[in-house]
Order: structure tokens, then C-alpha cells, then sequence
């Protein structure tokens, strides 16, 4: 049975995914994960609830500098319950060492666009962005 670490992914992501008992990866993160470590250009279309969150998140999380003093990754998500849950899905994986910041239309924009100054990846819709 492959495991996240035969793909490439970092111990540290491992042991978060893990102690959430996340232990193998789905088909799509399977064939996603390895060339998006490779920062090759990755199109994947799958059904709702089959892993693409993380097919995307982990290597964005493994790749990014946390110097960096402006955002290194754009998520786009068509609502903000998705916003949300994208969100929450990076933070619990990067442990708190990556700043995420979502922008969505129904709260007010100014705490919003400091927030994402500051991110290292930034979860937004369309029209909010």
C-alpha cells in the first residue's frame, strides 16, 4: 500500500496527516502529489469528496517559503464555505508554521486585505479577490 512519504511528502506533513489518522493517499493524490512536488503543471478533475483538497495542499504547504514576505500560493474556490474549509484543511497540515488567509464577499474587506498581506497562501472567490 503506498503512503504519503513514498510520494515525497515531508515527515513533518506526514506525522500531521497521521495524528488525523490519515494514513494512505486517495487515487487522486496519488497521481497529483508527486508531479505538483515537482512543480510540474498538474490538470485533475475528480468527484467531490475524493482527496483533491489535499492533492493540492500538501504540496503547496511543502513547497512554500515561509520567509516570503507576500503570498506564494492563490487558491480559487467558487464560495465561501469552501474558502473556509480550504482554509481550515491548510492550516491543520502546516502544524501553524503557514500563514492562510481567506477572502470572501460578507465581511468587511480592510481586515481582510491585511490578513492576506501577510499570508503565505491565500484561499479567495472571485469576486472577493
Amino acid at each position: 500500500m503506498t503512503q504519503f512519504r513514498d510520494l515525497g511528502v515531508a515527515e513533518d506533513i506526514c506525522f500531521a496527516l497521521a495524528a488525523r489518522g490519515i494514513d494512505s493517499p486517495f487515487q487522486i493524490q496519488s497521481l497529483v502529489i508527486p508531479e505538483a512536488l515537482r512543480r510540474g503543471d498538474v490538470l485533475a478533475k475528480s468527484p467531490t469528496g475524493s482527496g483533491k483538497t489535499l492533492a493540492f495542499a500538501i504540496p503547496i504547504i511543502q513547497s512554500a517559503d515561509v520567509d516570503a514576505k507576500r503570498p506564494g500560493a492563490l487558491v480559487l474556490v467558487p464560495t465561501r464555505e469552501l474558502a473556509a474549509q480550504v482554509t481550515e484543511e491548510f492550516e491543520l497540515i502546516s502544524g501553524g508554521g503557514l500563514k492562510v488567509a481567506s477572502v470572501y464577499g460578507g465581511v468587511p474587506l480592510k481586515a481582510q486585505a491585511q490578513e492576506a498581506k501577510a499570508a503565505h497562501v491565500l484561499v479567495a472567490t472571485p469576486g472577493r479577490l
